[in-house]
């Protein structure tokens, strides 16, 4: 089990072969059916786009955009998912907004929903999904890491693997708290907690020292880590050292519990100054093009994960 992208041989030797790697669609190379805007739950972001293949699908794949849970919507998926479109049914979906009254547990429940609709969709089109890849990056891939670890037992469709782009595996983390007093947003950090959390701070749930019991323990109650087991399904992390809003020391954190259940795991450590946003930028037509030597490393460990896990 291969585990860690390190140092610059290795990245020039991913760029080289970012380079014979193409996303990009001809129209005689189409082969799938797109249905937009499909409504999976009451609220008017209970959104999703589902593409389905013409030839039998080999499984689904569903992406969760990123935001902090209160931006940002189905568009922005990564473009290279349709290297996959021909073969997966692939869907992104949007999610309510966490505030006041809307937590984590809802936008769990928005997944969950939409997971379930996805396979009615299929079913009525006669198209059997297989078993679900569920990835997304930031938030996004907090909550598919969430559905993972949490639903994977009962889910509609089973989990075959999860793909965490950059996602907060450990709110709890002492070096959340740092990175946001850096960029001058403790005072974000506190409002961001408790809407995520539906948990009220008080003065000392979050100190200069670092959180109380009762602080730490409400951001854990949201965090995947707590949720993986021995019995989670196979993960994909991807995380870049030079990030400066979701530590790199969660998805580090993320690695070494898997490596102590003896889950398959796949760390993808970066060390090429991408950031958070992993070199993604919008491109005209929709969705993101992130940095190229990620995106070909990651399309070839996912089909190689595809190969164990969705045939």
């Amino acid at each position: 089990m291969r585990k860690f992208l390190i140092g610059l041989l290795v990245l020039f030797c991913l760029l080289a072969a970012a380079g014979c790697v193409s996303t990009g669609k001809l129209v005689e190379d189409v082969r799938y059916s797109q249905h937009n805007d499909l409504s999976y739950g009451s609220h008017e972001r209970n959104l999703v786009d589902i593409s389905i293949p013409d030839a039998t699908a080999e499984g689904a794949i569903l992406f969760i955009h990123g935001g902090i849970w209160m931006y940002g919507d189905k568009e922005s998926y990564p473009v290279f998912l349709d290297d996959f479109r021909n073969r997966f049914v692939v869907a992104s979906m949007s999610h309510r907004y966490i505030d006041e009254t809307v937590h984590i547990n809802d936008l769990e429940d928005d997944v969950a929903a939409a997971v379930a609709f996805i396979r009615e969709f299929c079913l009525q089109n006669n198209v059997n999904p297989g078993k679900l890849i569920i990835m997304g990056h930031s938030s996004g891939a907090h909550l598919a890491m969430l559905y993972a670890y949490k639903q994977h037992e009962n889910s509609p469709i089973p989990v075959a693997f999860c793909v965490d782009m950059a996602g907060p595996a450990d709110m709890s983390d002492i070096a959340f708290l740092y990175n946001f007093r850096k960029l001058g947003w403790e005072k974000f950090f506190y409002q961001l907690a408790e809407k995520t959390s539906g948990y009220h701070v008080v003065d000392g749930d979050v100190t200069a020292e670092g959180y109380s019991e009762a602080g730490r323990e409400m951001l854990a109650s949201i965090s995947p880590i707590y949720f993986a087991t021995p019995e989670s399904p196979p993960t994909i992390i991807v995380h870049d050292v030079a990030d400066t809003i979701v530590p790199y020391a969660n998805s580090a954190a993320l690695n070494s519990v898997f490596n102590v259940y003896g889950n398959d795991h796949y760390f993808m450590a970066m060390y090429s100054g991408i950031g958070h946003i992993l070199g993604a930028k919008a491109i005209k037509g929709g969705g993101l093009r992130y940095d190229k030597a990620m995106e070909a490393w990651l399309i070839k460990v996912m089909n190689e994960y595809i190969g164990k896990y969705c045939r």
